[in-house]
């Protein structure tokens, strides 16, 4: 139940504060049930990634068992985490999908696209656990470190704001938050019923296949040291 409940909480909560108290709107989204459905489709994303992220932190640590006292691939608590976060999403898509039903009728059939957008994102969220839970082995400050970061990440994204609402001279910043491109693709899809941008898409999938790589070699590397950090 929290799975579909939580979400729904995050939203209404979101909705009343951005969209009714402070009135934010994208250009096509002229009430708060439509800015609410292009916020919940950037926050299915943001959920995402800040679970992978978030448990990804202390996953070692809580884990000390499979670490000491037993031989256990441990990478493969990486891809428990990100799965579970994966299967979450699903089921905060099913509400969004409901949600865009009951408000305008109809989904874009553009939609279908959207295991081709998260591929690569997840795939980047995969190997940035892969770095956060080594290093955070022999930095377990970092815990402490994470939520921060995520909230920064959250309010330095196109999450409650479009892009296009900024002065040019601050849209540069947004670029840098690699969670810009995922929203901005998923509602090109999800909202405006267009076909995503393949360059972007080109370009995440050789990201994410890299981070990837660099986040399991590094993990793979350090996790002869775990048990004496742990």
């Amino acid at each position: 139940m929290w799975i579909f409940i939580q979400p729904l909480l995050l939203l209404a909560g979101y909705t009343l504060v951005f969209g009714v108290f402070l009135k934010s709107r994208w250009g096509g989204a002229g009430t708060s049930s439509e800015f609410a459905l292009v916020l919940f489709s950037g926050l299915i994303f943001y959920n995402f990634f800040g679970e992978v992220i978030s448990r990804s932190a202390g996953l070692i640590h809580s884990n000390a068992s499979f670490v000491k006292k037993m031989v256990f691939p441990l990478y493969i608590l990486n891809w428990s985490v990100a799965v579970a976060a994966a299967v979450h999403a699903g089921f905060s898509l099913c509400v969004w999908l409901v949600f865009s039903m009951f408000i305008h009728g109809s989904v874009p059939l553009t939609i279908f696209w959207l295991p081709v957008i998260f591929l690569p994102f997840f795939l980047f969220s995969l190997g940035c656990s892969w770095l956060l839970s080594a290093y955070s082995v022999f930095h377990p400050d970092t815990e402490h470190v994470v939520p921060v970061c995520l909230l920064l990440l959250m309010f330095l994204s196109p999450l409650f704001y479009s892009v296009e609402s900024l002065p040019e001279k601050y849209r540069f910043v947004i670029g840098l938050n690699p969670l810009t491109y995922v929203f901005e693709e998923a509602r090109r899809v999800m909202i405006s019923g267009n076909a995503p941008d393949f360059r972007v898409l080109g370009i995440g999938l050789v990201v994410g296949v890299g981070i990837a790589w660099l986040g399991l070699a590094s993990f793979k590397g350090n996790q002869e040291n775990f048990a004496d950090a742990v």
